[in-house]
């Protein structure tokens, strides 16, 4: 007999394409430049490794996917973003169908597909977005490994994991849940302490192996980079920044789903839960816990905690369907659709937006007006080398300069440091550069520049407009005659 069509699985495909759609048509409008992250991504993927300075290589990868299809327009490299997402909300969709049933699918499937978190990550290119889609596929993989799953199901796992942690290290978060699924869930337990955990280990190790020996032939670069950044560069115990991290998890989420999710790990500490409830509080909990508790210390940024939320929507959608809570999910949602439509609102009109006298989108605007004001200064000076001290100037340079006779480079590390950036690390300018070098700075002063060249010709202020109001300034300075070593300028006086 013909098993029948479930139509509530057909309608959450068909909102998933249709939102999506509508994501693309809104990218294909923006009035939004690269943000300095997004044109390093770009730049990597013109070089196609197994890993980079400060990210495993998926990101890079998605990206030189996408440039082959649609080109190398803005549009075009944030697409693998908006894609995974509707990839994540259909794994989300499935996995909380195989633990608690259909209509919680469809919710839970709809909660990541609108979080606020979503809506704004799936306008720009970044390694959250790969990460949260092997994730979810892990946690569907796993999901379905409890119930008694086949050979299949452990293969997906380990793949997911091992390209899960290509995305990001925070993969790594997923696999300290499976330690302690292990230990506390005997489904989990007899689902991966048996060929089938060989299997997804296996697997695993197969597909990260080729990143592992790049870092070792990088000196560790990206491990270290991550190391580095998780340490945020020493002790500053608050209370503010828990709090501001607390509070931006509730917005990224969502705030009825969030709640929800709280009151089930409220119904968790006082045992009231069952093994499906579980497992997903051992792929939650700890992660806003531990993170919390970073920013307690040191600092933690929104996004970090960002894995945690896979298991929170689930979560979340399993409380608001079993209590009846019809009315909640309506407002939630109502309020994800305003903010959707805000959003593409404002990257449409970007260049036009002012709020109280100031231009919110000024970091991503006006980059293409900049490189074009400074490869005219290059070619009016003879010039084809450009050197900037920061990395957002290097990284649009690089990217809106790509069809400019131009090459943009960083200053070396110091002497005896390893590179603190990509561009030091695969652009460092050298003093062998063939005819001057022209700088851009922050501030006036030739004198920052002597230690590394013998002669420095100060060109001048220039500003370029960033959007309505605002300008973006720098400082140029023709430098010739170079002092090996170079010695990178020290900061600008005052600051």
């Amino acid at each position: 007999m013909t098993k029948p069509v479930d139509l509530s699985w057909v309608a959450l495909v068909a909102v998933v394409l249709g939102v999506t759609g509508i994501r693309l048509f809104g990218l294909s409008l923006a009035q939004v430049d690269l943000g300095v992250d997004e044109a390093q991504y770009w730049l990597w993927a013109q070089d196609p490794a197994w890993g980079y300075y400060s990210k495993p290589p998926m990101v890079a990868w998605l990206i030189g996917a996408a440039q082959s299809v649609c080109g190398p327009s803005e549009a075009c490299i944030r697409s693998p973003a908006t894609l995974a997402w509707a990839g994540t909300s259909l794994f989300v969709g499935a996995a909380a169908r195989s633990l608690f049933g259909p209509r919680v699918g469809v919710v839970a499937g709809l909660a990541a597909l609108l979080a606020p978190g979503a809506i704004f990550s799936a306008r720009i290119i970044s390694t959250d977005a790969p990460l949260l889609l092997f994730w979810s596929a892990a946690l569907l993989a796993l999901a379905r490994l409890r119930a008694g799953g086949g050979l299949g199901w452990a293969v997906l796992l380990g793949t997911a994991v091992g390209l899960g942690l290509l995305s990001k290290y925070a993969m790594l978060y997923f696999i300290g849940g499976l330690v302690l699924a292990v230990i506390v869930d005997p489904a989990t337990r007899q689902a991966l302490l048996s060929r089938r955990g060989l299997v997804v280990m296996g697997i695993g190790l197969i597909v990260l192996m080729p990143n592992l020996l790049w870092n070792l032939g990088h000196g560790l670069a990206t491990v270290r980079h991550t190391a580095d950044n998780a340490s945020g560069g020493g002790l500053t115990p608050g209370i503010v920044d828990p709090l501001a991290f607390a509070g931006a998890q509730v917005f990224i989420a969502g705030p009825v789903v969030f709640v929800a999710f709280l009151w089930a790990v409220w119904r968790g500490i006082r045992g009231q839960v069952g093994p499906n409830e579980r497992l997903l509080l051992l792929f939650s909990l700890p992660i806003f816990l531990a993170l919390t508790v970073v920013a307690t210390l040191t600092r933690a940024h929104a996004n970090w905690a960002a894995s945690g939320l896979i298991a929170a929507f689930i979560l979340g959608a399993a409380v608001l369907v079993r209590a009846g809570r019809t009315g909640w999910l309506v407002a939630g949602f109502a309020l994800a659709l305003a903010f959707q439509a805000l959003t593409l609102w404002g990257d449409v009109n970007a260049d036009r937006w002012v709020v109280a006298g100031e231009t919110p989108y000024a970091p991503v605007l006006g980059w293409d007006t900049f490189t074009d004001a400074i490869a005219d200064q290059a070619e009016a000076n003879g010039t084809v080398t450009l050197v900037a001290e920061r990395r957002s100037e290097i990284a649009a340079l690089a990217y809106y300069g790509r069809d400019r006779a131009v090459t943009a480079k960083a200053w070396p590390p110091a002497s005896g440091q390893p590179p603190q950036s990509h561009f030091q690390m695969t652009r460092a300018l050298t003093g062998q550069e063939v005819g001057p070098v022209l700088a851009i700075s922050p501030c006036a002063g030739s004198a920052r520049f002597a230690a590394s060249y013998a002669r420095v010709i100060d060109l001048g202020p220039m500003s370029t407009p960033v959007g309505p109001i605002e300008e973006r300034r720098v400082h140029l300075f023709l430098l010739s005659d170079a002092r090996l070593p170079l010695v990178a300028p020290g900061p600008c006086p005052g600051r």
